[in-house]
């Protein structure tokens, strides 16, 4: 029953797939302009039409039909939707402050050239995110071993989680914009300072962010109708996320800075090769082979991350980051 769901779930999960694809050109176009806010409102939108059609959707409230695992699948299409939508008419309704758009559809040849280095620069980003998306699969398989409530929690964790986690997801992207046009006009030096600051903004946000997520934490998963262990767990793993949240900040922060100065190589190391080769075994040996509770289970794996903090701290520290693509492609 719960592989059938899995799969109904996924089904509608591949029709998302060209609105996310889409908007996603869309919006990393106009952050790399400077122009951040839209791709921000449009996630933002995304992820609150989401999160309230996940509990229309799911368990049926206020006359919606009770579609469950198939109505989390509809609620995250439909947030898509929205997004690309809010995206790309924002973008051809103000074409002429983004000339990357006028006559984009007019031919579609690629010079040989920028293939070349879209294939050097985008080959290891893409291999991060495969690789990263399998180990967190594999890592949340690790954990369904201790039962379907966990699972269960999990996802309403992962819920309020998505929300708050915006900030510091929002503030990733400033990180790369800012970061990345001064590297492309040869300031070094400046980078590096901005780099610096905004690091510490970042978690200096994300430590006020968690505080709040953490006093929310023993009453967000009462508006769900399960049971009580699922909303001790799902309590529990939010008040986790909550604790760790700076240092979440911190990572994502330091992923974007050394992505920023075209360590693609590095990045790809630092984030999924961390994932399924630190986070993933433990995830496996704590979840099988030892006795402890899900819940301890689930903070080691997390506080893991904290040597992939200090990895970065020393890769950004010694500046080997830095890297001018700009005279490298010229």
């Amino acid at each position: 029953m719960a592989l059938k769901s899995a799969e109904e779930f996924l089904l509608i999960l591949l029709f998302s797939l060209p609105f996310f694809a889409c908007s996603q050109a869309y919006a990393s176009s106009l952050r790399e302009m400077g122009k951040t806010t839209v791709p921000m409102f449009a996630s933002s939108i995304a992820v609150v039409t989401n999160t309230l059609l996940n509990f229309l959707l799911i368990f049926g409230l206020m006359g919606f039909p009770r579609l469950g695992v198939v109505g989390a699948g509809i609620s995250t299409l439909i947030a898509r939707i929205i997004e690309c939508a809010i995206t790309v008419f924002w973008v051809h309704k103000h074409a002429a402050t983004t000339p990357f758009v006028l006559h984009a559809y007019r031919e579609f040849h690629i010079p040989k050239q920028l293939i070349k280095n879209i294939l050097k620069k985008g080959s290891p980003l893409m291999a991060n995110e495969i690789l990263w998306a399998i180990g967190q699969t594999l890592i949340m398989q690790a954990y369904s071993v201790r039962g379907l409530s966990v699972i269960a929690s999990l996802n309403i964790s992962s819920t309020v989680s998505n929300l708050f986690n915006i900030v510091y997801v929002a503030l990733g992207s400033a990180v790369a914009v800012m970061v990345g046009q001064l590297l492309g006009a040869n300031q070094a030096e400046q980078a590096k300072d901005t780099a610096r600051k905004l690091l510490f903004f970042s978690v200096v946000s994300c430590l006020v962010t968690g505080l709040l997520m953490f006093v929310i934490a023993p009453f967000f998963p009462e508006i769900y109708h399960t049971d009580q262990t699922v909303k001790r767990l799902a309590s529990q793993f939010i008040a986790i996320a909550a604790l760790c949240m700076p240092m979440y900040a911190f990572n994502h922060a330091s992923y974007f800075i050394l992505r920023s100065g075209g360590q693609t190589f590095l990045t790809f190391l630092f984030d999924s090769v961390f994932t399924c080769f630190i986070v993933l075994p433990l995830a496996v040996l704590l979840s099988t082979h030892t006795a402890l509770s899900i819940v301890l289970v689930y903070l080691f794996c997390q506080l893991v991350e904290l040597l992939k903090s200090g990895i970065g701290y020393q890769l950004i520290k010694s500046g080997k980051w830095i890297q001018t693509i700009v005279h490298e492609n010229n």
